[in-house]
């Protein structure tokens, strides 16, 4: 478990440093009305972008492995931290700084999730329905309407923070179709339509999270979008594949997830500064 802990750890690093270059390159970018599909293809253009979407590719690299031993619940809550890490990022390559409540929410997600951890037992190999795989499609697909709609909100930082949200069910249908996955040949993989699922979320959250950093600051946008895939992920972990924490260690993981919660969701008020954001 040790090694998969620091897989998260990892994890969270890659993240939050993507979330930096990530904002970067999609200010660089005019935000346009309704779903956006050709946003990521001109960012793809961009170094920072490229290099941006390595280091997620790594993130969730590390995070599938993690899926291998450790409850889902623990992973999102790992990859919750990687708020923490961009807003300490922030200020030390934006020259942002933090006040003392963004401080202790910092320090709460950092406990919280090794509290999480501390409580955290191993996972079980578990078998979802055939129906409940297709359900994940439907509601990718469903996702992506919601959102073309919630580009017409105002102002534009509230529709940020609504696509940030939505980015973050996407990335949580993802980290659960990771954990349902039967197998990791190519001929499993694509009869399986959690696959294929995983396949669209990943794309989407990448294009929602882009339109969100367009329209809102860097953590104003991150926040939400790591508080629902945390919750939402956990949730449907508990649910669906029976994640559960160790014996006797329910309250220190319940108590250390609301931790993480609590600190990612109060630093939405914390802003990287509009012109460290629009270098080109």
């Amino acid at each position: 478990m040790s090694l998969a802990l620091l897989g998260v750890a990892a994890a969270a690093i890659c993240s939050g440093t993507a979330n930096i270059l990530q904002a970067s390159a999609a200010r660089s970018e005019p935000a346009r009305a309704g779903l956006d599909t050709t946003l990521l293809v001109r960012l793809v253009r961009r170094p920072r972008y490229v290099l941006a979407l390595g280091l997620v590719a790594a993130g969730f690299a590390l995070s599938f492995y993690a899926l291998r031993t450790l409850p889902l619940f623990v992973v999102q809550a790992g990859r919750a931290s990687a708020l923490a890490v961009t807003a300490v990022l922030a200020v030390l390559v934006l020259r942002a700084r933090l006040s003392r409540v963004e401080i202790g929410a910092v320090a709460a997600v950092v406990g919280g999730v090794v509290l999480v951890a501390a409580g955290a037992g191993t996972q079980r190999s578990v078998l979802v329905s055939l129906v409940t795989r297709f359900g994940l499609l439907v509601v990718v697909l469903t996702v992506a309407g919601v959102a073309a709609a919630a580009t017409r909100i105002q102002p534009a930082a509230r529709a940020g923070l609504v696509l940030g949200a939505l980015a973050g069910l996407s990335f949580a249908i993802l980290a659960l179709g990771a954990r349902v996955l039967r197998g990791y040949a190519p001929q499993v993989l694509l009869a399986d339509p959690a696959a294929w699922a995983m396949g669209g979320a990943g794309i989407l959250g990448l294009l929602l999270a882009a339109m969100a950093l367009q329209r809102a600051s860097v953590v104003g946008a991150i926040a939400p979008m790591v508080g629902v895939e945390t919750a939402v992920g956990a949730v449907l972990g508990m649910v669906l594949c029976g994640d559960r924490p160790a014996q006797g260690g329910a309250a220190v993981s319940i108590f250390g997830f609301v931790l993480v919660l609590a600190g990612a969701l109060s630093l939405t008020r914390f802003a990287a500064p509009e012109r460290a954001l629009a270098i080109k």
